[in-house]
């Protein structure tokens, strides 16, 4: 199978780039030492579990050896011993939702080392990546390139009508053409199979049920994970009776009731509900103050943030008639939100960064404190960025990573300040560790 041979060519390359010493340099001297530990620090461990206060975490080569309290965790002997007083740790954050253009791989680089420095370790590229870009996401998957570790869905489906207008994805006119594009992805080795299940506006039409049923069924055939983008209650149901239980953005249509959320609990259902792209239309109008943050406007596509930067554009959107109704809009998606986690849904963080108004990793912090704005916990809040997030890559290649435990992936973010007192804190980044690798923040953004 093609993904076995992607894997195998990536190990090789993998062992090439580390003989010839061209793997990131880390920011702490720690190249030379088989196991660390950070002592001190306060440990938020991303499972929800009430924080260690006083913790000892001991990383050797790329994985975790231990996390728990000081006073009974070995620092082993020889161990490069690292303060941590004063600091929090939280695993890295992993964002489900994510685009990074069509075209240029420059571009996707650059996007993909702007996620890093924000301390995003794992992302999941939904639908818009052709074949030479799938190639890229199983590089990155494998550690071959700056950024995070990468899933990819490929290209995504959706009608010949349909929403996104003007694309280049899978728009099959017979259930035999959409198998076969879906044996296509296998072959290419991506992870998940995107569909786009809504109605924007006439005259998008939906991908029919008879077509999604298909299109699941053909992907756990072939060992993938489907995910679909919804908006309408009708669909959920549908699409949860033929398989899946991977849902991007919320159901707007209607207020979801209890015999919907049973449905979505008896299914191991869960959403990543992209609340920073339904805010991103006019939050930097309503808050331009952002716009001073250096980090953001790194983040932000150059041609977006000139036009964010014009007074008149600004205007224009908080002036504009609608501009309550978005508000308004806007609430009923983070009612859903408390809705949802308050039930036991599960919830993870996706963002649908790297649309034109949603600046990548920075959004992935946002998302969080839109979260905490919804009404759920700061704690919360970071479990679907780190755990929950994990746990549905773990549905394409059982993942590793997400929490930090004995045995889990070393991929772990060293704060400043405590973002449980305060969910903006998760930005006060000191260090990130990939892979038990300390990550050289310098350089990953671009320059004006």
């Amino acid at each position: 199978m093609q993904m076995k041979a992607n894997t195998i060519i990536a190990i090789a390359l993998l062992a090439v780039l580390t003989s010839c010493g061209e793997s990131s340099a880390p920011s702490m001297e720690s190249a030379a030492v088989d196991t660390v530990a950070i002592v001190g620090a306060r440990l938020i461990d991303g499972t929800g579990a009430e924080p260690i206060v006083d913790s000892t975490v001991v990383i050797h080569g790329d994985r975790i050896q231990v996390a728990g309290p000081r006073e009974s965790t070995a620092v082993p002997d020889g161990a490069e011993v690292i303060d941590g007083t004063g600091k929090t740790i939280i695993p890295g954050l992993v964002d489900m939702h994510n685009h990074y253009t069509v075209g240029d791989l420059s571009v996707v680089d650059r996007r993909l080392r702007t996620q890093l420095y924000f301390g995003v370790t794992t992302a999941r590229s939904m639908g818009s990546d052709p074949p030479e870009k799938v190639a890229r996401m199983l590089e990155a998957h494998a550690g071959l390139a700056v950024g995070p570790r990468m899933y990819t869905a490929g290209r995504g489906f959706t009608h010949p009508n349909g929403f996104p207008p003007g694309n280049t994805n899978n728009q099959p006119t017979t259930e035999d053409e959409a198998r076969e594009m879906v044996r296509d992805l296998a072959g290419q080795g991506v992870h998940f199979v995107k569909m786009w299940v809504n109605k924007m506006q006439e005259p998008n039409l939906k991908i029919t049920p008879e077509m999604r049923a298909a299109i699941v069924d053909e992907a756990i055939k072939n060992n993938l994970v489907p995910v679909a983008h919804i908006d309408e209650e009708a669909d959920v149901r549908q699409l949860i009776n033929v398989g899946v239980k991977d849902f991007l953005h919320t159901v707007t249509d209607t207020e979801v009731g209890n015999g919907f959320l049973q449905l979505c609990l008896d299914n191991g259902v869960t959403f990543s509900p992209t609340l920073s792209i339904v805010q991103a239309g006019w939050l930097y109008a309503a808050q331009p103050e952002l716009l001073q943050d250096p980090d953001i406007r790194a983040a932000f596509d150059p041609e977006v943030l000139v036009s964010w930067d014009d007074p008149e554009v600004r205007a224009k959107i908080l002036e504009s008639p609608n501009f309550e109704r978005r508000k308004e809009f806007f609430q009923h998606r983070l009612a859903f939100v408390k809705k949802i986690s308050d039930a036991g849904i599960s919830v993870a963080v996706g963002t649908d960064s790297g649309t034109r108004n949603v600046p990548m990793g920075w959004a992935t912090h946002h998302e969080m404190q839109l979260f905490v704005e919804a009404g759920l916990t700061p704690m919360q809040a970071i479990v679907a960025a780190t755990q929950t997030g994990s746990e549905l890559m773990a549905r394409a290649d059982g993942a590793g990573f997400g929490t930090l435990e004995g045995g889990k992936i070393a991929d772990l973010i060293v704060l400043n300040a405590d973002p449980l007192t305060d969910i903006r804190n998760t930005l006060e980044i000191d260090q990130v560790m990939q892979s038990g690798t300390w990550v050289d923040r310098s350089g990953l953004l671009p320059t004006p």
